[in-house]
């Protein structure tokens, strides 16, 4: 092919953004039948909200929290419920579409910012592939977007389905950046063009805020408000608002003097939207000081001072800018241990690294923008979960998405300064490196297709990791490999003795095994650990119910839905030990509840069902039990069910039907067995009385 054709296609937009496409689409197509793992189970599986779309269609309710993905969740399920092929394709095409993002935002950057001020762009090299100076930035945005594509790092934002939430903020927060831009060079265009028209050329220019302005900076507010609202740690945009106006529009004092008052007033508007969003305004907060409720918005947890997790950061912050140039032992959770004071291990080294690289950036203000652009975008996107605002776990790979831009600019911004009179060599290490960065990704991403393979992985990157053994066990549990799964659970709790999960798994499994009084010792244990854990209230409900202590499990049940109201779960079960206990009209008011905050839950459908055939309802428990199957067909007990109320009304044929089904889906359901013998015989006694003559 001609050199010169190869030359264009590499620098034409609609030709690069294919291959950002295409590559993305390759490196992550081995992803898409990946199980639900981890958070995935309360933010996906079991968060009933994201079941109904209509609790995200009023403007109050998107202006929550992270209420922009969940309603994205919210879609996924209404088109493929758990599915996971729905979900990792959507994150997929969010990736794709930050891959586009940082082409153009590269695209806008270096077209204002020299690569390096003492290295201009080549366009004379005696080379068959010289490039002019918009060629080469085109490449050089190529090839970032391919970095950031490509990266392994990448791989716990795209593939683990609930950091959906990181992903969609990133895709947000650059956009943001990106129309600021437009607008503030689209100023500059126009300002310049206003004064060379001015004929004094003093006087001062005021320039009227045109249509395009105007829609530029809306639509950089507008992202930068569904960055928040996709996640939090979108609070630091307003840190690069001022850098990119530093670096790339003016530096001056005098020109500074005048912004910094529109600056305050649109900072100030970003703070009380946060605080709002945060829920400062809804009246969550205490009502102490408006300093101190402020600060109890900023952090995740109570149980990690400050002080201790800023002494942390300084130790994580070098492990992210290792994992960025050296992705190797990647670990999905590092458990990352909190230091207790600034001399605790290595963190005065780590801090004057820190600083050392923050000293560099500070240097090449100057010389090398692009190394100053790049190092205060990495601590400035990382400054909110990597500071002083404290977060249960120290340390995740997926924090680095958004700071991943930052390397890949670098990186690819290195490859041709150093390769500046060899075209086709920089373009063959960066595609080596892509090539390579790639690989690891897909094989990296191999480790999810199986929670065994997964959470060994991380078991055999970190033993004394509690959590990663116990999740271990609930892997081996789910298929059926239950020794092995006990094996774990005191496996986490020989390292952490006082861990309420791992002995609500082992309660969990004894109560499967019929074993109750040792289930409700290890329910009782973990409940001296975590009065207030809701899920082991419940378990322990249970336990007590199978043993006829139905008083007991009714306590439990109550104290479970005053830690957690909406627990759908332990409505159902409240409702059956007061159906137990002959109190069906009490019990179907506790399976309503159920329904109402899960209207897709089988087992209380088919509850409140039962309560009202208790009752006489028939016609009413009819429908419970249709809905019942229409959620699970599948459902022996709602067959059997039905075809009881069937009978009931005298409709012996459709009545057996449904006992028969029952018997196919469950051989062996003595009850279904006897009812289709009532219901054929009394269908008999019906036929003979309508043959008499």
């Amino acid at each position: 092919m001609n050199l010169s054709l190869i030359k264009n296609r590499l620098t034409s937009p609609w030709f690069v953004l294919a291959i950002v496409l295409v590559t993305a689409a390759i490196i992550y197509s081995n992803i898409y039948h990946s199980p639900f793992v981890f958070d995935d189970t309360c933010q996906i599986v079991e968060k009933t909200s994201i079941r109904h779309l209509e609790n995200y269609l009023s403007f109050e309710q998107l202006l929550k929290p992270r209420a922009i993905v969940d309603f994205t969740f919210a879609l996924n399920y209404k088109f493929g419920k758990l599915n996971v092929f729905g979900y990792h394709l959507v994150n997929v095409l969010i990736h794709i579409i930050n891959g586009f993002i940082v082409y153009f935002l590269s695209l806008t950057i270096f077209s204002r910012l020299p690569v390096f001020s003492d290295q201009p762009f080549n366009s004379s090299s005696s080379h068959l592939l010289t490039f002019s100076p918009s060629q080469q930035i085109s490449f050089i945005s190529l090839f970032s977007a391919l970095i950031f594509i490509a990266h392994p790092i990448q791989t716990q934002a795209v593939t683990y389905t609930v950091q959906r939430y990181t992903s969609m903020a990133a895709m947000f927060y650059m956009t943001s950046v990106f129309f600021y831009l437009k607008a503030r060079f689209v100023a500059q265009r126009t300002k310049l063009k206003a004064e060379s028209k001015n004929d004094e050329g003093r006087r001062p220019v005021l320039l009227p805020l045109s249509f395009e302005l105007s829609a530029l900076y809306s639509l950089s507010i507008l992202c930068g408000m569904l960055a928040f609202l996709s996640k939090q740690n979108t609070a630091s945009l307003p840190g690069i608002i001022l850098l990119v106006e530093y670096l790339f529009v003016d530096r001056t004092w005098q020109v500074w003097r005048r912004k910094i008052p529109w600056f305050a007033v649109a900072f100030t508007f970003w703070f009380f939207f946060v605080l709002y969003v945060s829920g400062f305004f809804g009246g969550s907060h205490e009502g102490g000081g408006v300093l101190e409720d402020v600060s109890k918005l900023m952090q995740e947890t109570d149980t990690v001072g400050r002080w201790s997790y800023l002494c942390t950061q300084f130790n994580v912050l070098v492990i992210y800018i290792r994992l960025l140039f050296l992705p190797i032992g990647q670990n999905f959770d590092y458990m990352y241990p909190f230091k207790s004071s600034f001399f605790d291990g290595y963190t005065p080294l780590a801090f004057l690294f820190l600083m050392g690289v923050i000293g560099i950036g500070i240097w090449s203000i100057k010389k090398r923008p692009v190394i100053a652009f790049a190092i205060f975008w990495f601590f400035i996107t990382l400054s909110v979960e990597s500071s002083i605002i404290p977060i249960r776990d120290a340390l995740f790979e997926h924090r680095l998405y958004l700071a991943m831009f930052s390397f890949a600019i670098v990186v690819a911004c290195l490859v041709f300064y150093f390769l500046s009179n060899k075209r086709s060599w920089a373009i063959a290490v960066s595609g080596m490196l892509v090539l390579s960065l790639g690989t690891a990704t897909y094989l990296r991403n191999n480790i999810w297709h199986d929670r065994i393979i997964f959470w060994s992985d991380v078991v055999s990157k970190n033993p004394m990791n509690h959590r990663a053994q116990n999740n271990l066990g609930e892997a081996f549990e789910e298929k059926g490999r239950i020794e092995d799964a006990i094996h774990q659970y005191f496996k986490a709790l020989k390292i952490k003795p006082d861990y309420a999960y791992a002995h609500n798994r082992i309660g969990l499994v004894r109560t499967h095994q019929g074993n109750i009084k040792d289930a409700i010792y290890h329910y009782s244990e973990a409940l001296r650990i975590d009065p207030e854990f809701a899920d082991i209230h419940n378990n322990l409900g249970i336990a007590f119910r199978q043993q006829g202590r139905l008083g007991d499990a009714i306590r439990h049940y109550f104290k479970a839905l005053k830690i957690k109201p909406d627990y759908a779960e332990v409505h159902n079960n409240l409702g059956i030990a007061l159906a137990q206990q002959g109190k069906l009209k009490e019990a179907a008011g506790y399976y309503t509840q159920a329904l109402q905050i899960n209207p897709d839950m089988a087992d209380a459908h088919h509850n409140l069902g039962s309560a009202l055939y208790g009752q006489g309802k028939l016609k009413q428990a009819i429908a419970h039990f249709l809905d019942a199957l229409r959620i699970k067909p599948d459902f022996a007990e709602a067959h059997n069910s039905l075809g009881a109320a069937l009978y009931a009304k005298r409709k012996y044929s459709e009545a057996a039907g449904y006992f028969f089904e029952a018997l196919r889906l469950k051989p062996g359901f003595i009850e279904a067995e006897n009812n289709l013998k009532y219901a054929l015989k009394a269908k008999k006694n019906l036929k003979r009385v309508h043959d008499r003559p």
